[in-house]
């Protein structure tokens, strides 16, 4: 398995190359999932010490049930699937805070509670899916864990057969 300092710096080795082949008016949506991806939405945010996890600072907290239900190298580093797993997952967790700070305003801040009631989060996840950009976002995530995959993938390989 590679280190996690090697995965960060090939995956932004390989950034310029893959916007090459990104029509330019999406280039700032691909670079920050591909280096959100890199950073913070890794495949490895399954083990509680790696890098990706302590990026998240205090917030890492939020990736402890993800990382008790999810196996290392299991379903987190299978492309396309892992990403969304990830992408769904940090959904999930903002809307239950968002359902949590409601209730809680609802009880102790009722003046909160009615600027809160104004926001959907439902109604934003589908306005933002509906976005060009939001799909070349969610590309740039995905490619960035395409190659966190492959550089496990042949780091393994390499050590293996001793070449490594």
């Amino acid at each position: 398995m590679a280190l996690g300092r090697s995965h960060d710096f090939i995956n932004m080795i390989a950034l310029p190359i893959c916007l090459y082949y990104i029509p330019k008016d999406f280039y700032l949506p691909f670079a920050l999932g591909y280096t959100f991806g890199t950073f913070f939405l890794s495949p490895d945010l399954d083990l509680p010490h790696s890098k990706p996890s302590k990026r998240w600072k205090g917030l890492r907290l939020i990736w402890r049930p993800y990382q008790l239900f999810s196996k290392h190298r299991g379903l987190s580093h299978i492309p396309l699937i892992g990403s969304l797993i990830r992408m769904s997952y940090l959904f999930f967790i903002l809307t239950f805070l968002y359902f949590v700070l409601l209730g809680l305003s609802s009880r102790y801040a009722p003046h909160i509670e009615k600027l809160l009631l104004l926001f959907d989060p439902f109604e934003v996840l589908s306005s933002i899916a509906q976005r060009e950009e939001t799909f070349y976002f969610a590309l740039g995530v995905i490619l960035s864990e395409l190659f966190h995959i492959v550089l496990d993938l042949l780091s393994t390989l390499l050590k293996r057969f001793k070449i490594f």
